[in-house]
């Protein structure tokens, strides 16, 4: 297979539209050049009305937006959001909007409230929508502030949009949008007595396609809750370090975030057998946000909720996690929860100086609740995860600010400061722009899986495929029947006569090695992990001439579908893809495997084994859901089948149950 073709589906590429800046003209060129042109005087003289130039400047913040497609009835479907305006210099200004879908039959109960077109007045309030009324994203692509009104009549203005329809799943939430937009729109806007409130029509091209209507109610783009809660022998992150809090970090995002302390609980009965004082695994994590005071999963529908867990653990744990994704989300709504260990820390070894030191200076080898602003950042980069942001060095370059790993700011500092002193309490330019200007699903927590580093996979022209940097992919069988997990390996080696940067892991779970099917249609399937690794940390080596990484996964299914659906040829495809020093490095290799065609009882027992349960239960090692119960009706069906025995080595399934000596005479 050529590396090239397919490449962002093969590399699992997550597309997420988000606005741009645009230019904003100061005046209407055309409505100048009208005032300035000598007047042609008509046959029959007419008073003539005073013209004048008007333009609009729109108050940064939310505004609750509403549009109405014509012609609407009382049963009509209606469309409420938000519009987020960001003011830039240079006369440039940034906007994005969300619509949420709604009807005003489905709301009309005694006492019968006056109903309205007109986007909503909510007392400063930014407003929550239901996740599943979820319908659209509007990426803002031009504006034009200033128009030529006559005299004493109001001002006008139009904001023009790319519509991005999302693409509700049939369960959950995590849906995904398409590369091209749905349509591009208009909306022409008048100014009103009310200041704030602006009414207007929508546009397709030149037909009116309905009203719409936009009223400012917060300086802030979007607002959540971070609700922390500390286990009991941990201790929870400073509330203030030199003036900076949580809230004032988001502040600086533009987000209002409101931080609840709920102070100490215990550990709950069923996590007794639990050592605190070792690193945690995100189930037990998650088991454990289960069980603090308030907590409600359905509450994500009325207000964006991020959990955050302070425990003890210990030194090498990694600081912290946001464990509600993969084996962890036991209850499938992803990014509620994050947690922050207390008892862990910075270990000097971790990030050597080279000269018998550790780039953490003051704060080597001691645990984060004894070094106040490196815990306060780190307890914050695992909200930033929860608000599914990711780590820097996928997008703008290591360097020092709150969504790079502590290991990464420790570095830069090594150049250009001391560890912790020097640490900047606050998210990038690139962060702050998807905070403010992604989609809703993408950001708000319980909606969007997270996807770590395949939102921003790179174009297949800047990938360097080094020579002699090769990629052999193996299976364990060639041949394989509908439902059978296959075991998939594949290794790096150098082949060259130089040393080459290379990761010192190359595996699924941190997405340095993808995985895709291409079927005898020609269908790629990226095989997405459940068990992404929301916080990796990714050490480069030098691979010398001659050493080789090795990986592996069970192929079977990712949350993308599963690997071998159809019977016939398959290509299996593995891509190493990692970042060295800005520049992203590739090695590809393939595989192939073909899927004999079920006779008997085969088709049954696919049909059983081919459902998504059974594909977490086989990609996460955990039985959720119907998983068991699917894998005991097809191990009936055939127990001596490939796919049921190569689920026994896998530790997915027992040994199927055989009737007793009696029952068989009989």
């Amino acid at each position: 297979m050529n590396r090239t073709e397919d490449f962002k589906r093969r590399v699992g590429a997550v597309f997420l539209p988000q606005a741009d800046a645009v230019d904003v003209p100061d005046d209407d060129a055309g409505a100048l050049a009208l005032l300035a042109a000598p007047p042609v005087p008509p046959p029959v003289p007419l008073p003539k009305p005073p013209i004048r130039i008007c333009r609009t400047t729109l108050k940064q913040g939310c505004y609750t937006l509403a549009f109405t497609p014509a012609p609407a009835t009382i049963f009509s479907t209606r469309f409420r959001g938000t519009l987020r305006v960001e003011q830039q210099a240079n006369g440039r200004m940034r906007f994005s909007g969300d619509l949420y879908s709604y009807r005003w039959f489905d709301h009309i109960k005694p006492p019968f409230p006056v109903m309205t077109d007109e986007a909503a007045d909510t007392g400063g309030a930014i407003p929550i929508y239901t996740r599943r009324s979820y319908f659209a994203y509007l990426k803002g692509t031009s504006a034009r502030m200033s128009a030529l009104v006559p005299a004493g009549k109001p001002c006008t203005f139009s904001l023009s949009f790319d519509q991005f329809n999302y693409n509700q799943p049939a369960t959950g939430f995590s849906g995904s949008f398409n590369p091209a937009p749905t349509r591009s729109v208009r909306f022409d806007f008048t100014t009103t007595t009310t200041p704030g409130l602006y009414n207007g029509t929508a546009f397709l091209g030149s037909t009116p396609i309905g009203s719409v209507s936009i009223r400012w109610v917060s300086d802030k783009y979007r607002k959540a809750n971070v609700n922390l809660h500390t286990l009991k022998g941990a201790v929870a992150p400073p509330a203030s370090v030199a003036g900076s809090t949580m809230e004032t970090i988001f502040a600086d995002v533009g987000w209002g975030v409101t931080y609840n302390d709920g102070g100490q609980i215990n550990l709950p009965s069923s996590l007794s057998s639990v050592n605190i004082n070792s690193c945690w695994s995100q189930a037990n994590l998650h088991t454990l946000m289960q069980s603090v005071p308030g907590y409600n999963p359905a509450a994500l529908d009325s207000a964006w909720n991020v959990q955050l867990v302070a425990v003890p653990a210990q030194l090498g744990c990694s600081r912290g996690i946001m464990f509600d994704s993969g084996p962890g989300d036991l209850d499938r709504i992803p990014r509620e929860g994050s947690a922050t260990f207390s008892h862990d820390g910075y270990p000097a070894n971790e990030v050597p100086d080279g000269m018998g030191g550790s780039h953490y200076d003051s704060a080597a080898n001691k645990q984060q609740k004894d070094v106040p602003r490196a815990y306060l950042r780190s307890a914050t980069h695992e909200i930033g995860h929860a608000f599914n942001q990711i780590h820097q060095n996928f997008e703008a370059g290591l360097d020092n600010s709150i969504m790079s790993p502590t290991p990464s700011v420790a570095e830069v500092l090594g150049l250009t400061g001391t560890f912790p002193n020097d640490i900047a309490l606050r998210f990038n330019d690139t962060v702050k722009g998807h905070l403010r200007h992604l989609p809703d699903p993408a950001v708000r927590p319980g909606a969007m899986e997270f996807f770590g580093s395949t939102v921003s996979a790179p174009q297949a022209a800047d990938v360097a495929w080094l020579d002699g940097l090769d990629m052999e992919v193996t299976t364990d069988v060639d041949r394989v029947a509908l439902g059978q997990p296959v075991q998939l390996s594949w290794t790096l080696t150098n082949n060259g006569q130089l040393p080459i940067p290379a990761p010192s892991t190359l595996d699924v779970e941190t997405q340095q090695a993808r995985v895709s099917v291409t079927d005898p249609l020609g269908h790629v399937t990226f095989m997405r992990t459940p068990a992404l690794d929301a916080c990796p940390h990714l050490e480069l080596i030098e691979l010398a001439p001659g050493e080789s990484i090795k990986g592996s996964t069970t192929l079977y299914w990712g949350t993308d579908g599963f690997a071998f659906e159809v019977p016939g040829h398959h290509v299996v495809d593995v891509i190493g893809l990692w970042d060295a020093q800005g520049t992203p490095i590739g090695a590809q290799g393939e595989t192939h495997v073909f899927v004999t065609y079920p006779q008997g009882n085969e088709n049954e027992v696919a049909a059983l084994l081919l459902h998504p349960d059974v594909g977490r239960a086989v990609a996460t090692g955990a039985l959720q859901g119907k998983a068991q119960e699917r894998i005991g009706r097809a191990q009936k069906l055939s127990g001596e089948h490939a796919a049921t025995e190569a689920l026994q080595r896998i530790g997915i399934a027992g040994k199927p149950k055989r009737p007793s000596r009696a029952k068989r005479k009989k």
